[in-house]
């Protein structure tokens, strides 16, 4: 009988240890396969903890402020006011020997009468454009009152006040 109950002893432990080990081997069986299963385009969400989030941002927020975007911004905001500008004639005043250069499309009217000549740099093809009477006007030429000037290119093209004279101008311009 000893026998026998050491090997029904035995049998139990056997058993035992079997049916432990196929519970073991069912629960870490999941988990094995999860790790070497590569990561899948389903539709299940995805959880991320806060910290994970919070560096994202930190990263995201330091890219953004060392990139170029706040200087761009800064660039299209200056463009919009100068577009701005260029829409209306502005009244201004030419010291006597000061010269006004055009930019493309920028428009002139002289109010004073035989005060400003025409500047046309070395550089420049043809003079300024009288809209009124069709011509072009050369390098020194005095500009007369009450004309619609039109500035064709930015390659040097202006006027230049040989006395104290007002201005009406549209579009952009440098003063020198």
């Amino acid at each position: 009988m000893r026998g026998l109950l050491k090997k029904i002893k035995k049998g139990y432990i056997i058993t035992a240890l079997i049916l432990i080990g196929g519970f073991a081997l069912l629960h870490i069986a999941p988990a094995v396969m999860a790790s070497t299963t590569p990561t899948s385009t389903s539709s299940s969400p995805v959880l991320y903890d806060k910290t994970y989030i919070d560096a994202l941002e930190t990263e995201l927020k330091n890219l953004i402020q060392t990139s170029n975007a706040q200087k761009k911004v800064a660039e299209l905001e200056k463009e919009i006011e100068d577009l701005k500008a260029g829409m209306v004639f502005k009244i201004i005043k030419l010291q006597a020997g000061q010269t006004l250069i055009g930019s493309e499309s920028c428009e002139i009217i002289v109010r004073n009468k035989n005060r400003v000549t025409a500047y046309v740099a070395s550089t420049a093809t043809g003079g300024i454009s009288n809209l009124i009477s069709g011509r072009d006007i050369k390098n020194g030429e005095v500009i007369p009152d009450n004309q619609l000037l039109l500035i064709p290119k930015a390659d040097g093209r202006g006027i230049k006040a040989n006395v104290a004279a007002d201005i009406m101008i549209k579009g952009t311009y440098t003063i020198k």
